[in-house]
């Protein structure tokens, strides 16, 4: 039974769908057999993080504690529970969508030519749909559905009579269009991460040119998807990301957490891209993305941050001298990191801070308390060791931390080879840097011009800045 689906649905219940569903196997509509109950109290009051709980025999004991072990029968009370449990799940999560359920309950009265019944669910459908806030796939699709569920009311009564055919057609396309850009958008992401995966975008450029020449851009649901797919393909007409920057601060209520999550994602990778291109007024942009998308709790995904978006926030701010509103953040939301690595990237990004705020004791103490797990996390503590040492004049420390870090650079073969490439070029000209004299011009603008020629070259801005 370990590996069965009822042990996994049954792992999965929490404390008040156990409470509700012990309630559910009682009632004689739901189940009429003991030994269903008997089993699921078994498997509910056990410690399930045990196997044993699991096991069949074991089960068996609990449930028949005086009848020898029965293998098929055994089988026979896990499949009751099984489609018991099955029954449950689908029941509250169908009464929990309370457009599906009404509009269900329309096609109901409507197949049974209930009439009065159908009017009135119909237009409680149409109500309940229109005053919730979602504007989504979910609201494209139940708009076509009630749609529908008026059309076939219609043509039941009289072919003669007029129809709203021309609306559910257009609800159809409106649904379709949506989906056809979102899921577009989502192959474009996905390809640019795995690029040897090739998709075939089908009627992608129709559904573009059809959606700009009806004027269906008003639509939401359409808009979003639509910006995002014409930014992230069309980097230099800016006026994609405008409109798309534009629904996100003021559109977001009308989507899914989810949802809204990826547009974020999406918007912040283009504001990288263009920060990469020396466009110092995306970062602006890139941290109000990120100020707003944390403080909502869009950017967490399960009630956690990832240390890399967490990094990326905190880079965001220094990047605009946010200092109080960085700080403010690694305390607030460092709760959110996964715990095995809450203090360690905490105080990671502390230093960060401090270092960017010239509190370099600060964040050299932060620094050396930690040896962290990730490459590149370890190599840019690293870095920021060795700019704090040639900011306190601390040479000796300086150059033995560069042999040290081209050592470590030699020994890790999986760091990205042109990551490892701008580290190694990082190396050779702080090397350069010590042994240059900053007084002498000549001698400065030789090594500022090779620090400009060079790449890939990590931390260029604070080598120039020093020679400057």
């Amino acid at each position: 039974m370990q590996k069965s689906v009822l042990a996994e649905i049954v792992s999965g219940l929490n404390k008040k769908e156990i409470r509700e569903i012990n309630k559910w196997l009682r009632s004689p509509a739901h189940n009429l057999r003991q030994d269903v109950i008997g089993l699921f109290e078994h498997l509910t009051k056990l410690d399930k993080k045990t196997e044993a709980v699991f096991e069949k025999e074991v089960a068996w004991k609990s449930i028949y504690p005086a009848q020898p072990y029965d293998d098929a029968y055994m089988r026979q009370v896990m499949y009751f529970l099984l489609k018991a449990l099955e029954e449950y799940l689908f029941f509250t999560e169908y009464m929990n969508d309370r457009v599906t359920y009404q509009i269900n309950l329309t096609r109901i009265y409507r197949k049974r030519k209930f009439e009065k019944a159908f009017k009135q669910s119909h237009r409680l459908s149409r109500e309940i749909l229109e005053s919730q806030p979602l504007r989504n796939d979910w609201y494209l699709l139940n708009n076509f559905f009630l749609a529908q569920e008026e059309y076939e009311y219609r043509m039941g009564i009289t072919q003669n009579a007029p129809v709203n055919l021309q609306e559910t057609a257009d609800a159809l396309e409106k649904w379709f269009l949506e989906e056809r850009l979102r899921f577009s958008k989502d192959m474009l992401a996905h390809h640019r991460i795995f690029q040897k995966i090739k998709y075939d975008h089908g009627l992608l450029d129709q559904a573009l040119k059809y959606v700009e020449e009806k004027k269906l851009l008003e639509e939401p649901s359409i808009a979003v998807y639509y910006f995002t797919y014409r930014a992230l393909t069309n980097p230099t007409e800016e006026s994609y990301f405008d409109q798309l920057e534009y629904l996100i601060h003021h559109e977001s209520d009308r989507f899914l957490h989810s949802e809204v999550r990826t547009l974020y994602l999406a918007a912040l990778n283009y504001c990288v891209s263009k920060i990469n291109q020396g466009r110092q007024d995306f970062a602006r942009r890139a941290f109000v993305l990120y100020r707003q998308g944390l403080e909502s709790h869009i950017l967490l995904e399960n009630d956690t941050i990832s240390r890399y978006t967490f990094g990326n926030a905190v880079g965001a701010a220094l990047r605009n001298n946010e200092f109080e509103w960085a700080e403010k953040f690694i305390h607030e939301f460092q709760k959110y990191l996964d715990e095995k690595e809450r203090n360690s990237i905490a105080n990671f990004n502390l230093s960060r801070v401090y270092f960017e705020k010239g509190l370099y004791d600060k964040a050299q103490d932060l620094l050396t308390q930690f040896e962290y797990d990730d490459m590149l996390f370890n190599i840019i503590a690293k870095t920021m060791l060795l700019k704090i040492y040639y900011e306190k004049d601390e040479f000796d420390a300086f150059e033995s931390l560069l042999e040290s870090m081209r050592t470590y650079l030699q020994r890790k073969e999986a760091l990205d080879p042109a990551r490892k490439a701008a580290f190694k070029n990082m190396i050779s000209m702080m090397k350069k840097l010590l042994h240059t004299n900053i007084y002498s011009k000549a001698q400065r603008e030789k090594l500022l011009e090779t620090v400009s020629k060079t790449n890939p070259l990590a931390e260029r801005e604070w080598l120039v800045k020093q020679l400057e």
